[in-house]
């Protein structure tokens, strides 16, 4: 008998035998009628038998309280497919197509979910810890509409970030009830991220969110903090030192005929009153002149801005 055609991303072809007429097998037939009661307990003893499951065409099936504990179902579809209270534990579902799949009190732990399509997926108390997904967290419907923006298919990039940011939220949420909030900030950033690009290009509230986002990763990474305030103190120190500082009678400003150790020491003054200027100490002993006093009334104004932003940050962080 004539062997399946299917051959997966993997490279491998299913071993199953083909009557004459036909090009897939049962399982891998998109039209095969899988809602029969034996379909669940057949994928069961190929689990068990360590069957790949890879590229099923598995949607509609009722797989309700399946044990499918490390199963390949890499690629498959699972659409509509009823996997309420399965026992999917590290199941591989690389690739898999989980529209409007019913994951409800599902088992995922150490599950492999990445590049899965988790669109309208019922995700209610289903368990997610130690699961995997890929890179960075990206999720599939992201890394599409990435693609998409790249070939100007703007239409279809909005459609895909609408999805991906909703998905996002789902997984946000359900990591979020269960305590593991470190991993529900990666999951966060990706909602946000989805968001922003759906705002018009050019518009006021896309500035503000990608700046927040260079700042502080919507509040997800702190670090970006300290070091846009190590680069804007060290930016503004070099402004004063060409518009000029004083102390007293002294005025401290680059001068072409000045020494290198004496453009060393005026950047030094410059920086201290930089840093005093940006944390609003304000000490008195180094004053701004000419035009570098809007310069350093901004720096202040900038300054609180990022101390405030920066705490907001880290409390956010450790009381997670």
């Amino acid at each position: 008998m004539p062997q399946c055609e299917y051959v997966g991303p993997s490279g491998n072809q299913c071993p199953e035998s083909v009557a004459e007429a036909d090009t897939y097998c049962f399982w891998h037939d998109r039209d095969a009628d899988k809602n029969g009661p034996e379909v669940k307990q057949q994928l069961e003893d190929k689990v068990k038998n360590q069957i790949s499951l890879e590229g099923y065409e598995l949607s509609h099936a009722n797989l309700e309280d399946a044990w499918l504990i490390e199963a390949d179902l890499s690629y498959a579809n699972l659409s509509r497919a009823n996997l309420k209270d399965g026992h999917l534990f590290g199941i591989n579902l690389n690739g898999a197509q989980l529209f409007r799949t019913n994951l409800e009190h599902a088992n995922l732990k150490e599950a492999n979910l990445e590049d899965a399509d988790l669109l309208g997926a019922t995700l209610d108390d289903t368990d997610l810890e130690r699961s995997s997904w890929g890179d960075n967290h990206v999720l599939r419907n992201h890394k599409e509409a990435l693609t998409l923006q790249k070939h100007g298919d703007a239409e279809g990039a909005f459609a895909k970030y609408q999805e991906s940011e909703d998905i996002y939220r789902k997984i946000r949420r359900r990591y979020e009830a269960v305590g593991l909030n470190d991993i529900a900030g990666h999951f966060f950033y990706g909602e946000m991220y989805s968001r922003r690009m759906q705002m018009p290009r050019f518009s006021s509230a896309r500035f503000f969110s990608r700046l927040f986002d260079l700042l502080c990763g919507y509040g997800e990474v702190p670090s970006r903090i300290i070091a846009s305030s190590l680069l804007y103190i060290l930016f503004s120190a070099l402004i004063y030192c060409f518009l000029g500082i004083q102390n007293g009678d002294q005025v401290y400003a680059f001068h072409p005929n000045a020494s290198l150790m004496e453009d060393i020491k005026i950047f030094g003054y410059a920086l201290y009153f930089s840093v005093v200027t940006f944390t609003t100490l304000g000490y008195g002993d180094i004053s701004p002149i000419g035009f570098s006093r809007p310069f350093a009334a901004l720096e202040a104004f900038n300054g609180i801005i990022l101390n405030t932003l920066f705490m907001l940050t880290l409390i956010r962080k450790m009381t997670r």
